[in-house]
């Protein structure tokens, strides 16, 4: 992990000591390369002695490349490179002068990357495709000065840059209050934005630059092959590769385990690819000093049970649950902003994931496995958040509809999806809790009314239109799944370690996304693929399971400990412009002032606690937090 900051045309900085001196002072970093000319500048806060900006082709091209690549071998045969494998940035710089912007598309891995061309005063800045590491920028304009670009890998080094103004964007701040994956190529900071995953960026010294998306997933790409099995080994053939790919060259991984199929999937193929080398698993439990809720049919609350089933298969496993603990709940906030420069999703979820964290650094972890991604990919169900029909795909939402019954779902929400807006307004009125979104957020509804929330509620609901309805939300949910990502790319710097997630590599998504549906949910059978795919290395108890491992059982106990906080924050929410523009503060008083009694009580009003006053209250903490009120 390096922070990575840099400028060109008129934004190029003055003094290149001034910045490099920055950026050394920031956590982990070690030392910081840099390159410079009169219009390019380029540095890399790095950890260790690698990854400073990488100078090639008789110092025309520099490239400051942050990630890593996962096909190298594959990558190095297609550049008939010989021998012992160079380091990342040579491979990513000889396949760029090699294949132009076409190498893009053939680099898989996490990355972000800057390549400059010193003779046409050319600057290429990219994403990945699956939104591993994140890039933002600000565009200086003024085409009359030949304009400039400033950008980082992180938010907080562009405001070293004079020209980067540090105010907050009031459109996108409301936002943030339903959720920050609905736009996150603007971010919470006036012109400051950020490069989606799979987009690209050119400048040119007199030109405005020049967004562009290089590749997207195909949904009209089909696959078939004879047999189901024949796709069950197809499945297992691209996870051991993308699991082998993405072990890291030196250093320690450690591996999540839940008592699910996603990170189970992840740490046993990684237990049997570096058998007998011991691999650490770490499970985070319930707080042992927090009374949970009563349990629901359909959840399970401690996984550690079925992570020590799995472990017991894997000689080689070395397992450790570690009991969620309540830190300082500020502090993390306050970090998130940080790192992040967003409010984050969940209020208490940094929290209840800090314990893993600290044990993998424990460990001696600078890598940690997760599967976080393999709902959208390996783990598919065809049965996700049911998007909006049109008339031809009327009898495929029937369908779905009655798969969902089939596997004990409740199918109304496929029912329902049909219902025009006018209906849906009316349904709403009648029962007297407005739309769907004033339920969920904390947003006041004159701030709601400028940013035209009711149609980014039915955008958020109508999907890619390109697709065929059966995949469109399988689509959308892959596509949020990477923008999600980007969202804690940036927080590997606060948690100390390096998260790795194979189940998100783009080949696994597209043949996952190519295959029949019927290979993910069949009739009284969903997460079919899955099950099959890993009878070779997970216990029967957890590939039967049909019920869902939940995280933050113990959500009320935890922000019923912070009431006090919760209040104090709305004071200083209602003492920023800002935060009474945007959030709903008496409403939110409203909620603290009637609490509920336990946390059995509780549950039933976790939307209105937690997604309203909990993310209300991130959302007006990160607004004070910008402002410097509650540094």
């Amino acid at each position: 992990m390096s922070v990575v900051f840099g400028a060109s045309g008129c934004a190029a900085p003055t003094s290149a000591d001034r910045y490099s001196s920055a950026l050394g002072r920031y956590p982990g970093v070690r030392r910081v390369g840099t390159y410079h000319d009169d219009v390019y500048f380029v540095a890399q806060g790095l950890e260790t002695g690698g990854g400073a900006p990488h100078v090639c082709a008789g110092g025309r091209h520099v490239l400051a490349l942050e990630g890593w690549l996962a096909n190298r071998e594959d990558l190095a045969r297609s550049l008939d490179l010989v021998g012992e494998l160079p380091a990342d940035s040579v491979m990513v710089a000889t396949a760029l002068l090699r294949w132009g912007r076409e190498a893009l598309t053939r680099l898989h891995g996490d990355f972000v990357l800057a390549w400059w061309d010193a003779v046409e005063r050319r600057l290429l800045l990219a994403a990945d495709r699956t939104g591993g590491r994140a890039l933002f920028y600000h565009d200086v304009g003024g085409l009359d000065t030949g304009g400039g670009i400033v950008f980082a890998n992180i938010p907080g080094p562009l405001f070293m840059h004079p020209l980067v103004p540090r105010v907050l964007d009031p459109a996108m701040v409301a936002r943030a209050t339903f959720t920050p994956s609905l736009d996150l190529q603007e971010t919470c900071f006036r012109g400051v934005k950020q490069l989606l995953p799979g987009h690209m960026l050119d400048w040119t010294v007199g030109a405005e630059p020049r967004v562009s998306r290089y590749w997207r997933l195909d949904p009209t790409r089909r696959l078939r092959l004879r047999r189901d099995g024949d796709y069950v080994e197809a499945a297992r053939e691209l996870l051991d590769k993308v699991v082998k790919e993405a072990l890291p060259r030196e250093g320690i991984a450690v591996s999540m385990l839940s008592g699910g199929l996603d990170s189970g999937a992840v740490a046993t193929t990684l237990a049997r690819l570096m058998a007998p080398t011991a691999l650490h698993t770490v499970t985070v439990r319930p707080d042992p000093a927090s009374p949970l809720p009563a349990g629901k049919p359909r959840q399970f609350q401690d996984e550690w049970d079925h992570a020590q089933a799995t472990a017991r298969l894997h000689p080689s496993i070395m397992a450790h649950g570690v009991p969620a603990t309540l830190d300082s709940l500020e502090d993390l906030l306050r970090s998130g902003f940080h790192w992040g420069g967003r409010p984050p999703v969940h209020l208490m979820a940094a929290a209840w994931m800090s314990a893993g964290w600290r044990q993998a650094r424990r460990l001696g972890a600078t890598t940690v496995f997760v599967g976080r991604a393999g709902n959208a990919t390996l783990s598919a169900s065809i049965l996700p958040t049911a998007l909006r029909p049109r008339l031809m795909d009327v009898p495929q939402a029937l369908y779905t509809a009655a798969l969902a019954a089939s596997n004990g779902m409740n199918a109304m929400p496929y029912l329902r999806a049909f219902a025009p807006d006018w209906l849906r307004d009316w349904h709403a009125s009648l029962r007297g809790t407005g739309a769907v979104w004033q339920r969920r957020t904390a947003l006041r509804r004159e701030a709601a009314e400028r940013i035209d929330m009711d149609g980014v509620w039915c955008s958020h609901f109508s999907g890619d239109r390109r697709a065929a309805w059966g995949r469109r939300a399988r689509l959308r949910l892959m596509e949020r799944t990477w923008t999600a990502r980007t969202l804690s790319a940036c927080q590997h710097f606060r948690d100390g370690v390096e998260r790795r997630d194979p189940l998100g590599d783009v080949r696994l998504a597209e043949f996952c996304l190519a295959i029949p549906p019927d290979q993910f949910t069949r009739f009284g059978q969903d997460r079919f693929l899955a099950r099959r795919v890993l009878a070779d290395r997970l216990p029967p108890e957890v590939l039967q399971e049909r019920r869902t491992g939940r995280q933050v059982a113990e959500w009320f106990d935890w922000v019923s400990r912070h009431r006090a906080w919760l209040a104090a924050e709305l004071d200083g929410i209602d003492a920023s412009a800002l935060g009474r523009d945007v959030i709903d503060v008496p409403r939110l008083r409203a909620i603290l002032d009637d609490w509920p009694a336990n946390a059995d009580v509780a549950e039933p009003r976790y939307i209105q606690v937690m997604n309203v006053l909990g993310r209300g209250v991130a959302v007006g903490s990160f607004i004070r937090w910008a402002e410097g009120s509650n540094m």
